[in-house]
């Protein structure tokens, strides 16, 4: 990519993922989508900047359990929920247990069902918990390096699947082997973070989420013949979760 079509990716990433617009009305082809995807977990590290920031200046007047809270509310906030949008109708989907056909139409529905809010919640209270955790350790640089790992999993995921509804959606540019190169200028953002972060541990975790996302791909091509823009919001938020809660349990230990 050129340093224009370079910058103009980041943006449409940036964009994408989070509330902060830097430029309304941003307009983007198909192919500039996926090329954005490259820096998905560079905006990852934006976040959890912003989250550091934000445990900073909590430090000295809230408890660990309430800025872990509050932490837990940016990261949905800063995403517009749209992840946890695509959590709720995932979760809908696959209680349903229907035909993948059916299943993708209820997807779609935007009310959510009983099972899609309950997954919202224990998304939000295990991160808070986990977050909570985390703080009472000291172990603030998570908070930078797990928002970078959980959108390297989204890459991971996309970059193997196909897209399963035949017309197309918001998550189609981002799907299928023509999105294999973004996995790879991803994966050296997310490897190099977790090192400078995390040392060898975190490497581990790159190598964890990586691996985790492969297995949800042959999940949601058995079940679903795909993903949707739902299922990669889903993945990114259950990711997220795990990495959370995983780097928690490390901490205690």
């Amino acid at each position: 990519m050129s340093g224009k079509s370079s910058l103009k990716a980041a943006l449409l990433a940036l964009q994408f993922l989070t509330v902060i617009t830097l430029v309304p009305g941003l307009r983007a082809s198909r192919d500039e989508l996926r090329a954005s995807l490259s820096f998905f977990p560079l905006v990852g590290l934006l976040i959890g900047g912003l989250a550091s920031i934000l445990i900073w200046v909590l430090s000295d007047t809230a408890s660990s359990l309430l800025t872990g809270v509050l932490v837990t509310v940016f990261l949905a906030a800063i995403t517009r929920g749209l992840h946890l949008d695509g959590l709720a109708d995932t979760a809908d989907a696959v209680a349903s247990s229907a035909p993948a056909p059916r299943a993708l139409e209820i997807m779609k529905d935007s009310c959510s069902g009983a099972l899609g809010v309950t997954a919202i919640v224990c998304v939000l209270m295990v991160k808070a918990a986990s977050s909570a955790l985390l703080l009472d350790q000291g172990q603030w640089k998570w908070f930078l390096l797990l928002p970078s790992l959980s959108r390297f999993g989204l890459n991971c995921l996309a970059s193997v699947t196909s897209y399963a509804r035949a017309e197309g959606g918001l998550g189609s540019p981002f799907c299928g082997p023509e999105t294999r190169a973004c996995v790879v200028i991803a994966g050296l953002t997310a490897l190099a973070a977790a090192w400078f972060l995390e040392g060898v541990i975190g490497l581990a975790f790159v190598f964890a989420a990586a691996l985790w996302s492969l297995a949800v791909a042959r999940w949601a091509q058995a079940r679903f013949g795909g993903v949707t823009g739902d299922i990669l919001g889903a993945h990114l938020e259950v990711t997220e979760t795990l990495l959370f809660l995983a780097a928690s349990v490390l901490a205690k230990g």
